[in-house]
């Protein structure tokens, strides 16, 4: 853009007819605005520091060419650092290749421990009851009838004696993975599940009952450890089975209207899990490990000493604190 300015002589006298006529003279005036800060970004992509530092290398003799190193020293500062983070990552892979073996010896040395303690415990109780058996068949010789009777009696209510005969087989399994994610418990069937469906076999006229093997007794009880259930502190395995032995027919019936056998019913729907119950004509059950005295002990000498007095309450006046409670999580047979 320019623009032209006029300048004229100053105003001549009246004197001064023979005056030159006014000239005019044009000045072409020149703008050069400062490119905006985009229009710098599309041009001049590099900084001008840059080019200035080319420039001056450029310009350097050959001798001094040398204190700028240029790309030289970051290929090697960057091939060094290679180096470095290879021989790290070499180290670590050795390393945990050379602990791989001992991790598995380790691994199969735990689990070998664990099948052995479990087959020793298995030896172990069919150590018991075979002597239990031993011993009953002794005290049959004897000829006692009275006391063995009675004995006899309290061994088959504290279900220490092996039974066999009809009932009913459940077996239950957990669902899918997703179902068990989708609970938030670790597992779908927990031990109060399985409790309330032990009660509801008792109630519906089992009369011995087993959980994976592991016979139930009065003072039994249903744990849940993590994702394990445990009966009398031994692990019970999925899939779990449960033999009761009672009238198959009879059993079948009052536990269809129980609510355990409706809970489980409804776990089935909902979250796919196994529930299947069977009548079979014929099960074995063995013996529990016994009885856990634990309110009556041998006396230390042969003296007699006289016993205490009783601590229930008179007729009429109900007692406070009943002795011998069950557990909250035992599940107890029917008596009689």
């Amino acid at each position: 853009m320019s623009s032209v300015a006029e300048t004229r002589p100053a105003d001549s006298g009246p004197g001064d007819a023979g005056a030159a006529a006014p000239t005019a003279t044009a000045a072409t005036v020149r703008s050069n605005p400062v490119p905006s800060l985009l229009e710098s970004l599309n041009h001049d992509i590099l900084d001008p520091g840059y080019a200035a530092a080319a420039k001056r290398r450029a310009a350097a003799p050959a001798g001094d060419r040398q204190a700028y190193p240029g790309r030289t020293w970051t290929i090697a500062a960057v091939a060094a650092a290679l180096v470095v983070v290879g021989v790290l990552f070499g180290v670590s892979a050795g390393t945990t290749e050379s602990n791989a073996p001992r991790t598995e010896k380790a691994r199969s040395g735990l689990l070998d421990d664990v099948d052995r303690a479990e087959q020793r415990q298995s030896e172990l109780a069919t150590s018991a009851a075979s002597l239990a058996e031993q011993l009953r068949a002794t005290q049959s010789e004897l000829g006692a009838s009275g006391p063995l009777q009675t004995v006899a009696a309290l061994e088959n209510a504290g279900q220490i004696t092996p039974v066999t005969g009809p009932g009913l087989r459940i077996v239950l399994d957990e669902g899918p993975v997703d179902a068990k994610a989708s609970t938030g418990s670790g597992g779908v069937i927990l031990d109060r599940d399985v409790q309330l469906l032990v009660n509801d076999l008792w109630a519906s006229g089992a009369e011995a009952i087993s959980i994976g093997g592991v016979r139930l007794q009065p003072r039994s009880a249903i744990r849940q450890a993590g994702g394990s259930i445990l009966v009398d502190n031994r692990p019970v395995f999925w899939p779990m089975t449960i033999d009761a032995i009672g009238d198959p027919s009879g059993m079948q019936v009052k536990l269809i209207s129980s609510p355990g056998y409706g809970r489980m019913s409804s776990f089935a729907q909902l979250y796919g899990i196994q529930f299947d119950v069977s009548a079979q004509p014929d099960l074995s059950l063995p013996g529990s490990s016994g009885a856990d005295l634990r309110y009556a002990t041998a006396l230390a000498s042969s003296s007699p000493i006289a016993p205490e007095p009783p601590t229930t309450a008179s007729p009429g006046r109900p007692s406070s604190e009943p002795s011998g409670a069950p557990n909250s999580t035992a599940t107890l047979p029917p008596t009689g």
